[in-house]
């Protein structure tokens, strides 16, 4: 047995169906692969294709995401020299952290919210995404944190972010967003592995709980700062339903309408129901529109919740 918490593959054998759960034990003991994104502010992803090719780096492409791919073999000598990632042209993130962005959609001209920003890789996303036009307020409580993320938006090259540190429950302004995102602090169940203690070594249910009560407060104060129109992207990289369904279910209620909770579709994602009960606590139904990735040799497991402010 892999050497995670009992308690953890309890809740675990709850959460994923049966015909999956072999597998998914068994992504906990596996290494994640090498996957990038190509940073299209400063390279073209098809020449960078051809010259990974020409110094004998395999790829593997991604085909939900155009800018991403996997590298096979970067563990070689020629892979750990590779100049991209020290310039900015290639970012070393994995395909679960990717798909906020591709599923929230920034647009150029949009005036965008990150609520959690760092280390930076989804701010930097969107700003690709967005071709460098328009406004991204990237927000960081945690000071240390807070210098990642301006070391990676700066190595990007964009020039759209406006950073803030400060707690984002307490973050306000006059001007409203058309896109938000809340990429959450959570548990981080999705990153555990049985190799590495220190990817669970603060695993607790205190500790789901207590990232529980900051993400409402997250969800909550983002969801004021929408526009009507606009679209606001919930995500943690957490199996716990606590921090899922149950965030999503207290917020439907606490919202008092006008903001809905729509379904995700990101084809060549392998996915799982949501969950409509937890222990003693049933659900809205609306929850089963959220968003479940399966783990597997190449994603972590991730959730999302997608809302639109009519």
């Amino acid at each position: 047995m892999p050497d995670l918490p009992d308690l953890f593959w309890d809740r675990l054998e709850r959460i994923i169906p049966s015909e999956h759960l072999s597998s998914v034990k068994l992504s906990f003991s596996s290494p994640s692969p090498v996957s990038v994104r190509v940073n299209t502010l400063k390279a073209d992803k098809e020449l960078i294709v051809r010259a990974l090719l020409a110094r004998g780096i395999q790829l593997q492409e991604v085909a939900w995401n155009k800018d991403a791919c996997i590298l096979k073999n970067f563990e070689s000598e020629v892979g750990k020299k590779l100049p991209e990632l020290e310039d900015g042209t290639l970012y070393r993130q994995g395909l679960s952290s990717m798909l906020p962005p591709v599923v929230l959609q920034p647009l150029p001209g949009d005036r965008v919210l990150d609520l959690c920003a760092a280390p930076g890789s989804k701010t930097t996303q969107m700003a690709a995404m967005m071709k460098n036009e328009g406004t991204i307020v990237a927000v960081e409580a945690i000071r240390n944190r807070f210098y990642k993320l301006k070391s990676v938006v700066t190595q990007s090259g964009t020039g759209i972010i406006e950073f803030k540190v400060m707690d984002g429950r307490k973050f306000r302004t006059a001007e409203l967003f058309d896109k938000i995102l809340v990429d959450a602090p959570c548990s981080s169940e999705g990153r555990f592995k049985t190799f590495d203690k220190k990817s669970f070594l603060y695993w607790s249910p205190r500790k789901i709980k207590e990232m529980m009560h900051k993400q409402r407060g997250l969800l909550l104060a983002a969801s004021r700062l929408l526009k009507e129109g606009g679209t606001l992207l919930y995500s943690t990289c957490s199996f716990a339903p606590e921090e899922n369904e149950g965030v999503v279910d207290w917020f439907l209620r606490k919202s008092g309408g006008g903001i809905r909770l729509v379904s995700i579709e990101t084809p060549g994602v392998k996915t799982y129901p949501a969950l409509t009960e937890w222990g003693e606590r049933t659900y809205s139904p609306e929850v089963s529109k959220c968003f479940r990735v399966l783990p597997d040799e190449a994603m972590e497991g991730f959730f999302m919740a997608k809302f639109i402010r009519d």
